[in-house]
């Protein structure tokens, strides 16, 4: 619950010391919906707990209603999985406000082909609370039919709200979540901090993990800026990546709806694998696409069904795993329950960090295989 008393604290002093100096390591928009469950709370820090655990339990309602609508209500494993998922994942899940942006990238999965209106306007909602959705965009865009409605609806949407952020709190707190992430250290869970993380198991005293001024822990000692700079390489490369994934999209004219879901988890997970940080909650991320991922099955070519239930099952396991890491084994792998404990919280999450490298090369390849498919039928490739 430490995440969500640090909200209200900082909603409790809002007025204060004002939106400019308000949860800055988040897009404006984010106070506002914080906001909802300290109205709702009437302030009170029990209240605000209360309120917010309310607010991510209709969040994750209102998406299975929506997977069991488009199933054409009645049962169905794209349900069955979404309901596993974020339990799986942890209590956590419902205590960080990621199921926000998890909700907003499945829901625009969902709408697509057939409502991209709504799938422009979630993803420019998820951009404006998030900053990461926005690389979901040429994904919906590729297929030419849906361009002009989901472009205008993420435009009014992403950038409208940009706009009144800039109004409301002026250009500095605009661009303040982008400072704050870039001025962030190696977080232990992270892909890039494994190697030293097994390094200090073996040595503990080599290296200091705590907690850093950023609310998260951190590792501190030798070839950190090494592999912060191997970080940032990463992220470059993984940017290409997607760079040329959406290239062949548009050149496939979208490709099959399963071809734009992978291309929409393959983007997530890139953001994911390439980054200095890693907190648990992150895997959420994937978990709303995955799931509408797994109800794109029936209509799925052959090759394509496989791949899906593969997905499926890997996401299962990746979500179990990081419930290991955190909270689970968490005290373990700051060191605090000796040394056995440190050895064996770091092998799970270097299994977990591996499993996450593995499965983001796994949907790349499905996209790039599945798009490629799509080249073929239209003539383009």
């Amino acid at each position: 619950t430490g995440d969500v008393f640090y909200y209200h604290r900082k909603l409790a002093a809002l007025f204060d010391v004002g939106l400019g100096q308000t949860l800055n390591e988040y897009p404006t928009p984010v106070v506002w919906i914080l906001l909802l469950p300290y109205g709702a709370g009437a302030g009170t820090r029990t209240g605000y707990l209360a309120g917010f655990l309310v607010f991510m339990l209709a969040l994750d309602a209102v998406f299975t209603y929506a997977l069991y609508r488009s199933a054409g209500r009645r049962h169905d494993r794209a349900v069955d999985f979404w309901v596993l998922f974020p339990p799986l994942v942890g209590a956590l899940g419902y205590l960080r406000f990621d199921m926000l942006p998890a909700v907003l990238a499945g829901g625009a999965l969902l709408a697509a082909r057939t409502r991209p209106w709504v799938t422009g306007a979630l993803t420019g909602l998820g951009a404006a609370i998030k900053l990461w959705p926005a690389l979901l965009i040429p994904s919906f865009l590729a297929h030419k039919p849906d361009r002009r409605p989901a472009g205008i609806a993420f435009v009014v949407v992403g950038f409208g709200l940009a706009a009144v952020s800039l109004v409301a709190g002026g250009m500095t707190r605009l661009f303040s979540p982008l400072t704050w992430q870039s001025d962030r250290g190696l977080q232990i869970e992270s892909i890039w901090s494994t190697p030293l993380m097994v390094a200090r198991a073996l040595r503990p005293d080599a290296w200091v993990v705590r907690i850093s001024r950023y609310q998260a822990y951190e590792i501190f000692g030798p070839g950190v800026e090494l592999w912060v700079g191997v970080s940032n390489v990463a992220t470059v490369i993984g940017l290409a990546v997607l760079a040329v994934l959406f290239v062949r999209a548009f050149r496939a004219g979208g490709g099959t709806p399963v071809a734009v879901a992978f291309l929409v988890l393959t983007t997530i997970a890139v953001m994911i694998v390439t980054n200095k940080t890693l907190s648990p909650q992150y895997l959420l991320w994937l978990g709303g696409p995955g799931a509408a991922l797994l109800l794109l099955r029936h209509r799925a070519t052959p090759a394509e069904r496989p791949a899906i239930r593969h997905t499926a099952y890997a996401l299962l396991a990746l979500a179990l795993l990081t419930h290991l890491v955190y909270p689970t084994l968490y005290n373990g792998l700051l060191g605090r329950t000796g040394p056995a404990m440190l050895v064996i919280a770091t092998i799970v999450t270097a299994v977990r960090n591996l499993g996450l490298l593995a499965f983001t090369g796994y949907v790349v390849t499905r996209a790039w295989r599945f798009l490629g498919a799509g080249q073929r039928s239209t003539g383009d490739g």
